[in-house]
């Protein structure tokens, strides 16, 4: 899916560091931040690396 944002110069200034010190175009920096951002307040939830019958150690 293709969107496109209006940004203020300071958002843009802000999404190019990001991009910069993260070695990203802007539109994969940009999809980085609001992924981050949809994780960390609970709209989006991460996979989970381990498969359900794969086995773990430990007790719990």
């Amino acid at each position: 899916m293709k969107s496109s944002l209006e940004l203020s110069t300071n958002e843009r200034l802000a999404l190019r560091r990001l991009a910069n010190e993260r070695g990203l175009s802007l539109d994969e920096a940009a999809a980085a931040a609001l992924r981050d951002w949809l994780i960390s307040n609970g709209y989006l939830e991460l996979e989970h690396e381990l498969a359900a019958d794969a086995e773990t150690a430990g007790n719990a």
